[in-house]
């Protein structure tokens, strides 16, 4: 129950939505961006499940944009199916279109593509502790690993620290969830970091 009288904010103070239009256009530019100069997907063939969510339209264009041959799943949200048996919660779908398709790759996202899960052309899972093991060895050989660590959560185990340390590189822990692997990324520990293994 609210006590006591209640003003209206003033209708110059609300403030007003605005739709973006090329919003979509603009992300896609932006994701490809990240992508190296030069590198093509070209003669790749790509299942791409996008969990019936927030990346069903942006993901496939994306890798067709950059040569990909895209076997697009997950791609036909209506308000209830999101993450329904398919995405990076139930990889089963991404992995059976895999092996239908000859497909080189798999990558299956969440409702929000903000989680990833790799498999590879049998249609099983990559290790997610092994993909940012070969990625920060691959960065600190190209000289873009500051801080010679990576930045990484208590989930990742024993055998990623190992890697790493034969590698004359570190692993800096941090609790589970992205905004403390960022919070220690910005305070200087690497350029690359990731909120837990992509098979947890």
């Amino acid at each position: 129950m609210v006590e006591g009288e209640i003003t209206p904010a003033k209708p110059e103070n609300i403030g007003r939505a605005k739709r973006i239009e090329d919003g979509r256009g603009r992300y896609q530019e932006f994701v490809k961006t990240s992508f190296p100069n030069g590198l093509r997907l070209d003669g790749l063939k790509v299942v791409i499940d996008c969990a019936n969510g927030a990346a069903y339209k942006a993901a496939p264009e994306v890798l067709w944009e950059l040569g990909a041959e895209v076997i697009p799943v997950g791609v036909a949200p209506n308000g209830t199916n999101i993450n329904d048996r398919c995405g990076s919660t139930h990889t089963d779908t991404a992995a059976a279109a895999v092996v239908t398709h000859g497909a080189h790759v798999g990558i299956s996202l969440d409702g929000d593509a903000d989680r990833v899960m790799i498999l590879d052309e049998a249609g099983r899972l990559a290790d997610g502790d092994q993909i940012m093991a070969l990625l920060a060895a691959r960065w600190a050989e190209e000289g873009r690993l500051s801080g010679g660590a990576l930045v990484a959560t208590v989930m990742s185990n024993l055998g990623l620290e190992r890697f790493l340390n034969a590698r004359g590189l570190g692993l800096v822990r941090t609790a589970v969830g992205d905004r403390y692997v960022v919070e220690r990324m910005r305070e200087g520990a690497s350029t690359w970091g990731a909120n837990s293994p992509a098979t947890s």
